[in-house]
């Protein structure tokens, strides 16, 4: 039986079909990990979890849809606390982001949690793995005076950087993020085309298109998916 295990934040689980449910269609199981709002310490414990509950093996898939680093996640009261990017947070308080975020810290603790699941599938014979992202997480806009200060931690993480794939930012909106009524995220379409770039050939079933070109249409904002993990969770 072909599995796949699909992570990340709302680009993998969302109101509307993603990259991941474009995939689903080709495998005869299908767990969606993600969650909207995570950062890389919720998809780093995510796939760690998912494998203590499915154990990882030969016919396998896996593939991660790592995120930006301004985001922090928590797990309270039973169940993950994914806020999205700090600064545009109304928790945050400008005092706390001056004091409590640090842009090189966040980028070593995210490259080590990417390192942490490479490292785990790479030692998981017969298991196919991808990585991609949401945006850059090694090109963030730090500013002209700060580059130097961050090139060693991108030299260290080299193989992890280029493991991590492209980009929907680099792919897909080099000039900027889609504005649908204030939402930014790809459409089913807009995912369906980014995977025919990355991964090409993984989608093979002309129904699959279908649907996606039909539910871009409406975009089906259906309240019943929330974009929140449905699959059994600690």
């Amino acid at each position: 039986m072909s599995r796949l295990f699909a992570f990340g934040c709302s680009f993998t689980n969302y109101r509307w079909s993603t990259w991941a449910d474009c995939l689903a269609p080709e495998f005869d199981h299908f767990e969606n990990w993600g969650q909207a709002g995570a950062g890389n310490h919720y998809i780093f414990n995510s796939v760690m979890e998912c494998d203590q509950r499915n154990h990882f093996g030969p016919g396998d898939t896996v593939v991660v849809c790592w995120t930006g680093i301004h985001r922090d996640d928590w797990y309270v009261k039973g169940k993950w606390q994914t806020l999205g990017n700090m600064y545009s947070c109304p928790i945050y308080n400008p005092e706390y982001l001056k004091t409590h975020v640090d842009d090189r810290g966040y980028l070593i603790r995210d490259f080590a949690f990417v390192k942490a699941v490479k490292t785990l599938l790479e030692n998981r014979p017969g298991v196919t793995w991808k990585f991609m992202s949401m945006m850059e997480i090694a090109s963030m806009p730090w500013p002209d005076d700060d580059v130097s200060e961050h090139r060693d931690v991108m030299r260290l993480y080299e193989d992890v950087f280029h493991a991590m794939g492209p980009s929907y930012q680099n792919v897909l909106f080099k000039n900027g993020w889609p504005d649908r009524n204030g939402d930014p995220h790809p459409s089913p379409e807009e995912h369906l085309a980014f995977l025919d770039i990355v991964l090409p050939g993984w989608v093979t079933k002309e129904s699959t298109r279908v649907i996606m070109r039909e539910e871009s249409i409406n975009l089906n904002k259906n309240p019943r998916k929330s974009g929140m993990t449905k699959v059994t969770r600690l």
